[in-house]
């Protein structure tokens, strides 16, 4: 489909949606499903949900802004299209998390492109359910202008525990492979049978099982290009899917997949930004000759997304075999 969809990780990014969050409308969330956060991020969490991050940590607050933004402006500099989503207002805002709680950060998860399918997804948290209001512009966009072909996810129950749940965080592209984690924490079991439903043949959605403790499949696996890849050994439960496991992996630690050493921006097959704060995995894709961007990411980082999670392409050039 011309100008519209995404086939693989890597691939000329053209166009895309990159999350924002504006200091004043960060608002801390909670849920039992949190699994993923470190003790001292639950402890906040947990004490401040309901409050607005602005008046807690004003710097905190505004440098996520600053780095979300500065991502997007990065982007559009080398020439990709840039779309942020619609600022929530009104009941759209309180839509299932009364105090407006939660950002529109992480455009990743409430949306998964894959070929000419635009889906809304299903997530686990409540207060994230509303997160698709502010990017239905621009799929409704899609489909009038682009022909995408529209889905949803049905929502699962409101005690997040019964699904389908289906995040595009947990959602990676190899052609007609489709990866989808499932720790307990965001994808599961029902979302991925829905997801090959809709695809049908000649698609694979296969599951990849993770620890309890992570929160999304990008949180501990890269397909940076062709052949190589970054990943967490202690996030799986059972390896690599077997047609990854012959690829050049960058393997990094518990610690350094926490600060989301995994995650990043592809803008091309070869080139991708970073965080500056993941040095040596840095070093190991230069060593590969990767042409790498770092910028600071540390602020939306802290809150439990990076650069992938910040984004999610609507046209990326890439051709399936």
């Amino acid at each position: 489909m011309a100008n519209f969809g995404a086939h693989h990780e890597w691939g000329k990014l053209r166009e895309v949606v990159i999350g924002l969050s504006p200091a004043e409308d960060f608002v801390v969330f909670y849920e039992e499903s949190m699994r993923w956060q470190r003790p001292e991020e639950a402890e906040f969490s947990r004490q401040h949900a309901g409050r607005r991050l602005i008046e807690l940590d004003p710097e905190w607050a505004e440098r996520i802004e600053r780095q979300a933004d500065a991502l997007a402006e990065l982007v559009a500099r080398e020439g990709v299209t840039v779309h942020r989503p619609e600022r929530l207002r009104g009941a759209e805002r309180t839509f299932l998390a009364p105090n407006g709680e939660g950002a529109q950060l992480f455009s990743r998860d409430g949306m998964i492109v894959i070929g000419e399918h635009v889906i809304d997804a299903s997530l686990r948290l409540l207060c994230r359910q509303r997160e698709r209001y502010g990017l239905r512009p621009l799929i409704q966009r899609m489909v009038s202008e682009r022909g995408a072909r529209w889905s949803s996810v049905p929502l699962g129950s409101p005690a997040c525990v019964d699904g389908p749940f289906l995040e595009g965080g947990d959602t990676l592209l190899n052609g007609y492979e489709v990866y989808v984690g499932m720790s307990g924490c965001a994808s599961d079991m029902a979302g991925i049978d829905w997801l090959q439903a809709l695809l049908g043949a000649p698609y694979r959605v296969i599951p990849v099982a993770l620890r309890s403790f992570v929160l999304h499949l990008d949180c501990a696996l890269a397909l940076v290009k062709p052949g190589l890849l970054i990943w967490c050994p202690e996030k799986f439960v059972d390896g690599l899917p077997m047609s990854l496991r012959d690829w050049d992996a960058i393997a990094v630690s518990k610690d350094e997949a926490t600060k989301l050493a995994t995650n990043g921006l592809i803008l091309e097959e070869g080139r991708m930004i970073v965080d500056a704060d993941n040095a040596r995995v840095i070093g190991e894709l230069r060593q590969r000759k990767m042409d790498v961007i770092p910028i600071p990411f540390d602020g939306p980082i802290r809150v439990g997304g990076g650069m992938r999670c910040a984004h999610h392409p609507l046209w990326r050039e890439s051709v399936l075999a």
